[in-house]
């Protein structure tokens, strides 16, 4: 991995490079109209610790409620009280960013002892206490509001790489293999018996199975490995000519991932994060002498959920777009017509990532061809569902509501609402209303200026669009949330113990055997399930 993936301030430094599975989603049907084929990039990590190596760090345990409704899809024994001895072995709490009072205020968070080290965001940082006080100026019973928790240990990310696998290279039982894949399994009868792998992109090599394999490729590869070892929809294996070992319709289905609306928020006070203040020789001077400042934590200052909605606030005033429109897919003028001030790399704002927590819409991960030479087709069916955008809609009307309050009106927040041109049939709004008002300094006489009714000139705010405008921006623009989970899912694909259903010596430890999404960030919830999988491993052998 690159160094630069390292700094939490550029956590998508190695997307779309030679450690990024760079994966692309199959054209959709019901969103990412713009973008290019309508087509999502979603990140998968290539290196050792995955994904993990190229997240946005962000750590949490999900809302409650996320873990009552595993028991209805089938499994039952993964529930929060089960996985809470998990949660505080990996991180040393049962906490996460909904119950933030375990960090202490210098943002270090407890567990000296513990693999995964966290740092919250700073108490002071201006942008998250002005969305802290308009969150609770704004009451309501039914909202959490919640400083930011990353994976971050002395100013660098600290992923499950660093936490377990580093400390144990080391070890004379273990043996990493680099530039390897792994191509299929074979089976004696219903027993996984080997391994065959590809090292180097030409060397084929197979390593048997004394015990049992233990797969964590990830939600999009591990189905996809699964279908190649004749796993799988028996209708698919027989058209692809793959020898079917056990029919499972159920791999490859329920893939579910979030879907972020971005909202560009500009204000006039010098408390965001802007390119022309981190390429500055003190900035970069702070961080690389002594891994603190502006590029220590991850570009969010703080997220407040609402049911099964949630307003994220990334702290970038800049809308780079190398950074956004190229990793995003986005087309040109969509980016252009999104984000007004693009390419302003002093412009103070932030965006307003609007997101449901529980979307309902399910999509697939099926075989393209019978190798792994052949990437797979992801479908995510991103918004197929209406109760999906309609929870989006809520989010967004939160957003608007939150600039509007008296908090963010004090440090001069203005929303600039999207304007793509397949949406302006919905609402009529100008490039000029999108930008807002020129102010120009009036010469003032005298005697104005003695005057008590001299009044400074009024900027009127930005119009507030109708629900089919939002509707229509929402399936243009929105994009992934980089949380692909589900398409093992427990209580279907894998029992209780995470074994394949009706085969022998194969195991899933990963985010496909999630049944359903956990509330913005899972990857601790996975290092949870994973170090419980591990208990249970060690009492069955």
């Amino acid at each position: 991995m690159g160094y630069f993936t390292k700094i939490p301030l550029t956590p998508t430094a190695a997307q779309q490079g030679p450690d990024d599975w760079s994966v692309r989603t199959k054209s959709q049907k019901y969103s990412s109209f713009g973008l290019w084929s309508q087509a999502q990039f979603i990140p998968r990590g290539k290196g050792l610790g995955g994904s993990g190596q190229i997240n946005f760090l962000m750590h949490g345990f999900g809302l409650p409620g996320d873990y009552k409704n595993w028991p209805e899809l089938g499994f039952n024994k993964w529930t929060a009280e089960i996985l809470r001895p998990y949660f505080i072995k990996a991180f040393g709490t049962v906490r996460s960013e909904f119950d933030s009072g375990h960090c202490a205020v210098d943002g270090e968070c407890p567990g000296a002892k513990v693999p995964m080290k966290l740092k919250q965001i700073n108490e002071e940082d201006e942008l998250m206490n002005t969305f802290r006080q308009a969150s609770t100026s704004l009451k309501d019973k039914h909202t959490i509001f919640r400083r930011p928790t990353a994976y971050i240990k002395d100013g660098v990310r600290h992923s499950t790489y660093d936490a377990y696998l580093k400390p144990a290279l080391r070890r004379k039982n273990l043996h990493v293999l680099l530039r390897t894949q792994a191509v299929s399994i074979r089976f004696e009868n219903t027993t996984a018996s080997s391994l065959y792998i590809l090292q180097n992109h030409r060397e084929l090599d197979n390593i048997f199975v004394r015990k049992e394999i233990i797969l964590a490729a990830g939600a999009i590869h591990t189905p996809q490995l699964l279908m190649l070892s004749g796993i799988g929809p028996p209708d698919l294996l027989q058209r692809l000519k793959i020898k079917q070992v056990s029919a499972n319709y159920d791999v490859g289905k329920n893939l579910h991932d979030h879907m972020n609306m971005p909202i560009y928020v500009s204000i006039k006070k010098p408390i965001s994060v802007t390119l022309s203040k981190v390429f500055t020789f003190n900035t970069l001077t702070e961080y690389f002498w002594k891994n603190t400042g502006l590029l220590a934590f991850p570009p969010l200052s703080g997220l407040e959920y609402q049911n099964t909605s949630a307003v994220m606030l990334f702290s970038m005033g800049t809308a780079s777009e190398r950074l956004l429109r190229d990793l995003s897919n986005y087309k040109p003028q969509v980016f252009r017509d999104t984000f007004p001030f693009y390419n302003v790399t002093s412009k103070e704002g932030f965006m307003f990532l609007s997101t449901c927590v529980q979307p309902q819409s399910r999509g697939t991960v099926t075989l393209a061809g019978f190798t792994t030479a052949m990437p797979p087709i992801v479908d995510p069916n991103y918004l197929e569902q209406d109760s999906d955008v309609k929870c989006m809609i809520k989010a967004i009307r939160r957003a608007e509501e939150l600039v509007s309050s008296q908090p963010f009106q004090d440090i001069g927040a203005r929303i600039h609402w999207p304007r793509p041109e397949r949406c302006l049939s919905f609402w009529r709004y100008t490039k000029d209303e999108q930008k807002g008002p020129v102010l120009r300094r009036r010469k003032i006489t005298k005697n104005q200026s003695k005057s008590k009714d001299a009044q400074p000139p009024k900027v009127r705010k930005s119009q507030s669009p109708p629900d089919a405008y939002l509707e229509c921006i929402i399936r243009e623009v929105a994009v992934t949330g980089h949380h692909v989970g589900g398409t093992c899912a427990g209580g279907t694909v894998v029992d209780q113990e995470l074994r394949v259903k009706s085969l022998s010596g194969l195991r899933i430890v990963d985010a496909s055997v999630l049944p359903a999404p956990i509330s913005l960030f899972p990857n601790s919830v996975i290092v949870a399930i994973a170090e419980r999988a591990a208990d249970r491993i060690r009492q069955s052998i």
